[in-house]
């Protein structure tokens, strides 16, 4: 096989890794881990198409060959372009998939435990995720609000259900909700918890992984985007 079509032949194989490994993850016909290896190979495999193409389009004597390396780094774009953005964005996260606004007693989860696997993700908070979060995330922390304890738990339902989460559990200053990520539909699961203070109430959150030793930042941007909109409708 020669270098051009070898490298349009990964290049193809780049693309369908990228569409197979997304859309069988997300609609669950196999393990999330396999979605991932799959990514990861339809990144490796668009990287080498790329950059062969790169090298040899030029030097290629016939026109066929040419064709063929132009046409394999068009092909293989749309996978390098969404592998390099998910790495960019989860640049610099550490490596943890359990975040809280309260690291000395993180909320607890009563309802969740019953939709998770055995190979799930434990939802015991690891004491060891605190100096990675204090360093990473120093600006978690819990919301004092002037609102009821009811009023609160309103205002966080109404904003959960905007953000899209599903929520599958409440009770008095208690609610639990799951929320999908687009592409491969990986589950977080997070917890809010609401306590009466002496001038209205303070909303604490958790947002877990099920599955995955770190979440590329997910769960931290998950509770800024909560407490943010709990701020602005605070104000309006």
């Amino acid at each position: 096989m020669t270098i051009a079509k070898l490298t349009l032949t990964l290049a193809i194989c780049s693309l369908l890794l990228l569409l197979m490994g997304t859309a069988g993850a997300r609609l669950q016909a196999f393990d999330h881990q396999i979605g991932l290896f799959m990514f990861s190979l339809a990144g490796l495999f668009s990287f080498i198409s790329i950059c062969t193409s790169a090298l040899f389009t030029r030097r290629a004597k016939h026109v066929e060959a040419r064709r063929k390396l132009s046409n394999a780094a068009l092909i293989a774009l749309p996978a390098i372009i969404f592998f390099s953005l998910s790495l960019f964005q989860g640049a610099g996260a550490p490596l943890i998939h359990d975040v809280s606004t309260d690291l000395r007693t993180p909320p607890e989860f009563i309802q969740a435990h019953n939709l998770r696997k055995p190979s799930d993700n434990s939802l015991h908070y690891p004491l060891a995720n605190i100096p990675l979060q204090q360093q990473a995330y120093p600006e978690l922390n819990t919301l004092n609000s002037p609102l009821s304890v009811p009023d609160a738990q309103k205002r966080a339902t109404k904003i959960a259900s905007e953000m899209g989460w599903l929520v599958y559990y409440q009770n008095d200053g208690h609610l639990e909700a799951e929320a999908r990520s687009f592409w491969f539909g990986f589950i977080d699961d997070i917890v809010i918890r609401i306590t009466p203070t002496a001038t209205g109430s303070a909303i604490d959150l958790r947002s877990t992984s099920r599955t995955g030793k770190g979440d590329l930042g997910a769960n931290a941007k998950r509770i800024k985007q909560f407490l943010n909109a709990f701020k602005i409708q605070r104000r309006s």
